[in-house]
């Protein structure tokens, strides 16, 4: 099987996911870039009820056989290795930590070869050593971080038109997800060998070890939640600008190298354009999927005034943006804040404006470049293109004419934005789930579906203790395969 999905929204046949475990108990609640550490301790058990909630809609939509498990995949691939293959595929991970991992092992009395597959695959998912016990006087060094970011399976890889791509994150103590995800791809059984179109991670890696190419790895970032297959010929990849924290974390050199692939890897030329998105470099904007989905043909949720709509009287959706910027900042004239986290009116320049690439103009060229024209809002080009129709837009917060005036509607689309309103999964069309803590949003949502479609169903996932995460149905979900 090669993974291949034309779309957000049409059937879904297959999809991994991976459930939160104890990963989530090796976490020291101090904050830094640590595989360690981090300002958010989570109960697993709690985060595994939210979850639960997920996989039992997938489960009734598609069947439990086609719902997968990135661990049971994994622990079959550990299954159906001899020595020489465990190690191959644990060097491809863990690079030179593969080797201290199995002299550690060795040091205990275990052997690699002997080792519980089931085991294997903790140590690579939970961490490894976890047990801090004092070894000739001292706490063993962490060899195998634990990857408590795993369950948002959209960031590691994303699947398109052309198959998978195996991304490289911004975040230090997630540099292993990916390679987790690409052994999946390389070794099960159930994947053809051309799976993967673009391994950025490799690409990263590569240029890491290469002496001529010093910090270049750096710049070659890509995750799962900015990339949107809007139809069968064109994709939307989200790309911020800033610092990797609080920018998007996808980098407009991972985006020409993503184009330049994809459009190789589509032999048959059925991909013509991709956009490059601007998404605003902001805390909880952290990828596309926050902020537009689909859920049916030409059929999306949004968030209002970021892509140039909707246009209230007399005004512009970005003025109404940045007249709310203004007011925010001058109401903290008085008070000791922390100006730099609060946005200003320039990082609305360029949001949700849109750049297209277009397959024959970068033929023509000889290289990935974007066409020549003025850039439009993202909702315009969507509009132009035949993809989107405006009256089938739903806005988070709900519909701009409940509220007295854009400001309100604003307000109350950044809190539900935050809480990841518009980051729904999509299973069929008008089938989706959608976290159960966005009123407004749900209300329109559903209301929506229901209106284009009789048959609609909205799925409410509980939240309370994954939406503290920052992410979404969408970010927890990789679909393999949806009907063509």
């Amino acid at each position: 099987m090669k993974p291949y999905i034309t779309s957000e929204y049409k059937p879904l046949k297959k999809i991994l996911i991976h459930t939160p475990g104890a990963e989530h108990e090796q976490l020291i609640p101090w904050e830094g870039d640590h595989p360690l550490m981090g300002p958010y301790p989570r109960s697993h058990v709690e985060l595994q009820h939210n979850h639960g909630d997920l996989k039992r809609f997938l489960t009734q939509e598609i069947g439990a056989e086609n719902v997968l498990e990135l661990g049971t995949l994994l622990q079959e691939i550990f299954e159906q290795s001899d020595l020489p293959q465990r190690k191959k595929i644990l060097q491809e991970i863990l690079e030179g930590n593969a080797q201290l991992y199995e002299a550690h092992l060795k040091s205990r009395g275990l052997l690699l070869e002997n080792r519980e597959s089931h085991r294997i695959v903790n140590d690579l998912i939970q961490g490894y050593p976890r047990k801090l016990v004092l070894h000739e006087g001292k706490i063993p060094p962490l060899i195998i971080p634990p990857k408590r970011e795993l369950m948002w399976m959209r960031d590691a890889s994303a699947a398109t038109p052309a198959g998978i791509v195996i991304n490289a994150m911004a975040s230090f103590r997630r540099n292993l997800e990916p390679a987790l995800v690409r052994a999946v791809f390389q070794h099960h059984p159930m994947f053809d060998p051309d799976s993967i179109f673009l391994d950025l991670l490799g690409h990263r890696r590569a240029l890491r070890d290469d002496p001529s190419a010093v910090g270049l790895s750096a710049s070659y970032l890509m995750e799962g939640g900015n990339i949107l297959v809007l139809s069968e010929d064109t994709l939307a990849i989200g790309v911020g600008k800033a610092d990797f924290f609080y920018a998007n974390r996808t980098t407009r050199e991972g985006f020409e190298l993503l184009v330049e692939k994809i459009l190789e890897a589509d032999t048959a030329k059925k991909i013509q354009r991709v956009y490059l998105v601007n998404v605003p470099d902001l805390r909880g904007f952290i990828h596309l999927d926050t902020v537009f989905n689909m859920f049916g043909p030409k059929a999306g949720i949004a968030m209002p005034y970021i892509f140039g709509y909707p246009k209230p009287a007399n005004s512009s959706a970005v003025d109404i943006l940045k007249e709310f910027v203004r007011w925010l900042r001058s109401q903290m004239d008085d008070w000791p804040v922390d100006l730099s986290r609060i946005p200003t009116e320039e990082d609305f320049d360029h949001a949700g404006k849109v750049e297209v690439y277009d397959r024959d103009y970068i033929q023509q060229k000889g290289k990935v470049v974007r066409l020549p024209q003025k850039a439009p809002f993202f909702i315009d080009q969507l509009v132009a293109d035949g993809l989107i129709n405006l009256d089938n837009i739903v806005w988070l917060g709900g519909d701009p004419d409940q509220y007295v005036n854009p400001f309100d509607h604003l307000k109350v689309a950044l809190f539900e934005q935050h809480n990841m309103a518009g980051n729904i999964f999509t299973t069929a069309p008008y089938r989706a789930v959608a976290y159960h803590r966005n009123p407004r949003t749900i209300s329109s949502l559903r209301a929506k579906m229901e209106k284009l479609f009789p048959g609609a169903h909205l799925e409410e996932m509980s939240s309370n203790e994954i939406r503290t995460d920052n992410g979404g149905p969408h970010c927890l979900t990789l679909p393999l395969l949806r009907d063509d």
